[in-house]
């Protein structure tokens, strides 16, 4: 969980690190003041005041926790989708071609040994799948990813492998994911037999990058000896032979830097991407 620094008082000498899951700025803001104000409001009090709200912080806490939790809750229902072993199929509905894809991208994944699983999502959800598209999912011994469809978060989107969309994808919910879009495909509805040969050709074409990103991925594990946040890079100390070497990683999220200090223990998942070496996914030990 990302995690954003809230400054306590002029006067104080240490600020605190609250977990938030939202990256809308505004809500971030609010919330950081409030349950700063709060924390601070009573040490900053003189006589039996202070002394009297240091020894009993529970209501400050529980106060301090429903500030934190109710405008988020939503955010926190979403977890990140799992970092490269995710791919995200995105429709408008959520219930008609991306539920295609999902479907057919884990059967296919499943017959040649592929670690990725793939998920359903729309930005105009539905109520339900078709029964259309449940039919023939059933006929070529599927069935829908979701009974009922889900809706893309940009949470979601930034921890997938790969983001695949049949229609267009607001900002707000792509996040900092790049959406490779699959606007060939005929409507589904209409013609699924068509629709659904057009979806496999293109997950056909995937797979082989897929194959090749999976067996290129490392794991390794050290300790935060530098960040540069302005070019997205961390420099890892890794424990070689005896050697403390040190090399820098470029990231993919920049929330990345919110969630770690220098001298932090972490294991981190490595790839090629771009002839760079990336971050893919990070782990605090």
């Amino acid at each position: 969980m990302p995690k954003y620094r809230v400054p306590f008082s002029k006067g104080a000498r240490m600020s605190s690190y609250i977990p938030i899951k939202s990256k809308n700025p505004s809500m971030l803001g609010r919330a950081a003041s409030c349950i700063a104000g709060i924390l601070l409001c009573a040490p900053e009090r003189a006589g039996a005041q202070k002394e009297n709200a240091m020894k009993h912080p529970l209501p400050l806490l529980t106060l301090s926790a429903a500030l934190l939790l109710s405008p988020l809750a939503a955010a926190a229902q979403d977890p990140p989708a799992d970092k490269n072993k995710t791919i995200v199929f995105v429709c408008l509905h959520g219930s008609v071609k991306s539920q295609m894809a999902a479907a057919h991208f884990n059967r296919i994944a499943r017959e040649r040994g592929l670690p990725y699983t793939a998920v359903s999502r729309g930005i105009q959800i539905a109520s339900s799948v078709p029964t259309r598209i449940r039919d023939g999912l059933t006929l070529d011994g599927l069935a829908p990813t979701d009974d009922i469809p889900r809706e893309l978060t940009a949470i979601e989107a930034n921890g997938a492998t790969k983001l695949v969309a049949f229609d267009a994808v607001p900002d707000a919910r792509k996040g900092v994911s790049e959406v490779t879009y699959w606007s060939d495909v005929p409507p589904a509805t209409k013609d699924y037999e068509a629709a659904r040969d057009a979806i496999i050709r293109h997950i056909d074409g995937l797979v082989p990058s897929l194959a090749s990103r999976a067996s290129d991925q490392e794991t390794l594990r050290g300790v935060v000896a530098g960040m540069d946040e302005r070019n997205d890079k961390i420099t890892v100390r890794l424990p070689s032979s005896g050697n403390d070497d040190t090399s820098d990683f470029k990231v993919q999220d920049g929330l990345i830097f919110n969630a770690i200090r220098y001298g932090d223990q972490i294991a981190i998942t490595v790839e090629t991407i771009n002839g760079a070496k990336t971050i893919t996914r990070l782990e605090k030990e």
